[in-house]
């Protein structure tokens, strides 16, 4: 499994594999073996790189933690690749939103959930891409109409190549 961990502004790929009992970790090219255990309540028991750590973590909901070790609190955010790609181009908000929307990463548009024309609230999906071997849906930014698809369900797409653009919803006609 591969996550991205953001701490004090710096963020860090991670590729986490279960070994032995434990986890073999990667980060930044180094290899290291962590023994983790549950010590009670938020409190865990970590053996990291042959020192014992006793950590407590406190999740905040959607990947935010806060983390306290040796008397030091830290925060972290921890996302799969694909969220953390879609936070940093969003600048980590959620704006007006996007008209046009690209892929992120290279992948395969697995379904297309709405039409051109058709009118659409934000949160709702509009395509379903495969990436890194996990289902996207891609999502509308903002309440609009689908001006416009790029993409076919089965078509293979590159990061940055634009998958729909979402447009204003037209005025209410006056009588």
């Amino acid at each position: 499994m591969e996550l991205i961990v953001t701490t004090g502004g710096q963020s860090r790929r991670i590729k986490i594999e279960r070994r032995d009992g434990g986890y073999e970790l990667e980060i930044e090219g180094r290899r290291v073996g962590v023994q983790a255990s549950r010590a009670g309540g938020l409190l865990r028991s970590l053996l990291y790189d042959g020192q014992h750590w006793e950590v407590a973590v406190r999740s905040h909901g959607e990947g935010a933690f806060s983390i306290s070790t040796r008397g030091r609190q830290s925060t972290a955010e921890v996302a799969d690749p694909l969220t953390h790609l879609a936070r940093e181009s969003r600048g980590g908000s959620r704006g007006q939103g996007q008209g046009l929307v690209k892929a992120l990463m290279p992948g395969r548009a697995v379904a297309v959930l709405a039409e051109e024309g058709a009118e659409v609230r934000a949160g709702q999906g509009i395509v379903v891409l495969e990436a890194m071997k996990m289902e996207n849906e891609i999502r509308a930014e903002r309440d609009g109409v689908v001006k416009r698809l790029f993409v076919v369900a089965g078509q293979a797409v590159e990061g940055g190549d634009p998958l729909f653009e979402i447009g204003d919803s037209p005025a209410p006609s006056t009588p």
